[in-house]
């Protein structure tokens, strides 16, 4: 009251966050069991001081690097991990992520409509070629979200059964659209419809602003790749 917080606002503010208290306490939840991945983790991985230690700087026998790639390997679920200071932003990681999965002719198709901004142009969608995927004579296929904002998994799977698909690729977050961020439960339906019929093609997860905000990763419902 000396701040000049009225009892009636005050009261509405208790109010809501009673309403709030189950929410709240489902993300407490979801933090803590992350946490807990994070800290076992590093418990088996045995970090340790040495792994803070110099190095040479030509990248042999990084006992602290090749930690770090255990680490985030065991925490997302994942066979391996690459975690470096060279990928400059999210858009670097995911363009090495689709040159890595595709060759000339081969087909890299979104599965959740229109990639943000930053990746039109490293694909070829948008802007100078010079240097994208479509320079390099990789081809792309979009399959947009329902009116909804739920993946179409009938138009999904149609797309993917293009024998040159070779990679399909899953935008987790919103990013700068109007649209609803996929759940892991979400994320892990569109891999099987991909799977079904297409079996070979790589299946990469934009997992950019997902990560600990579930207690499953993408990785762990049958994401070949995610990138974050």
């Amino acid at each position: 009251e000396t701040m000049g917080i009225s009892p009636a606002v005050y009261d509405y503010g208790e109010r809501t966050l009673e309403k709030l208290k189950d929410r709240f306490a489902a993300i407490d939840q979801v933090a803590e069991h992350n946490q807990a991945k994070v800290l076992w983790a590093m418990q088996k991985n045995r970090v340790s001081a040495a792994c803070f230690a110099a190095t040479t700087g030509y990248g042999y026998d990084d006992l602290g690097r090749e930690t770090l790639d255990k680490i985030y390997a065991q925490i997302f679920g994942a066979e391996a991990a690459l975690v470096r200071i060279g990928f400059v932003n999210g858009t670097h990681a995911l363009t090495t992520a689709m040159f890595a999965l595709v060759k000339p002719g081969d087909t890299i198709l979104a599965v959740t409509g229109m990639p943000y901004d930053t990746l039109r142009s490293a694909i070829g969608i948008s802007g100078d070629c010079h240097g994208s995927l479509k320079f390099y004579g990789v081809n792309y296929a979009q399959v947009d979200l329902n009116a909804d904002g739920d993946p179409d998994i009938l138009a999904i799977k149609a797309a993917a059964a293009d024998k040159n698909v070779t990679a399909v690729m899953i935008q987790r977050s919103r990013g700068y659209a109007e649209r609803k961020a996929l759940t892991v439960q979400e994320i892990g339906e569109i891999i099987k419809a991909v799977k079904e019929v297409n079996p070979t093609a790589n299946v990469m997860v934009d997992n950019c602003y997902g990560e600990f905000t579930e207690k499953l990763e993408p990785t762990e419902v049958g994401a070949d790749l995610i990138i974050g």
